[in-house]
């Protein structure tokens, strides 16, 4: 998808210049967005303890477990 200049320029002008926005954060909405962060961090840290073996192998911190047949030939 090409990208032209003009949406490149109202980007940067969003970006850049300041807008008033007169609004009002009450305490409840305060605790509500602090809810929400809080509620992403527990669900990163659930995610990460459930795939944590994974990414250890993922990253080449370690190898995979292979069970080893006991040997039932006897010499």
């Amino acid at each position: 998808m090409k990208v032209s200049n003009f949406s490149k320029f109202s980007l940067l002008c969003l970006a850049l210049l300041p807008i008033n926005a007169f609004a009002y954060l009450d305490p409840g909405t305060g605790s509500a967005m602090l809810q929400g962060i809080l509620g992403a961090l527990a669900a990163m840290a659930m995610v990460l303890k459930l795939y944590w073996h994974r990414l250890l192998r993922m990253f080449g911190l370690r190898k995979s477990a292979i069970k080893k047949e006991p040997d039932t030939e006897k010499k």
